[in-house]
């Protein structure tokens, strides 16, 4: 199954793009916005943006906007390992 070429464009979505400005919430580096601003699918499928729980749902988080944040798929990965 191929990845999308942009990330959702919900509102929420939205909402946190422009608090964050951009950045991933966790490295602090630039996202971006869709597939074509990256050279290759491969990095696509690092960089692109999503949705990070602050507080994982199992250690009790929620999908609560103030529990959420965008993040690359990378980083969310290694958070999710660490």
């Amino acid at each position: 199954m191929s990845q999308s070429a942009a990330p959702p464009e919900t509102a929420q979505f939205k909402a946190l793009w422009e608090k964050q400005g951009g950045l991933c919430a966790l490295c602090g580096q630039p996202m971006p916005r869709h597939r074509f601003e990256v050279a290759h699918a491969t990095l696509w499928k690092k960089q692109r943006p999503g949705f990070d729980h602050i507080l994982a749902k199992a250690r009790g988080g929620s999908d609560r906007p103030e529990n959420l944040q965008l993040a690359h798929a990378e980083c969310n990965w290694k958070k999710g390992r660490g």
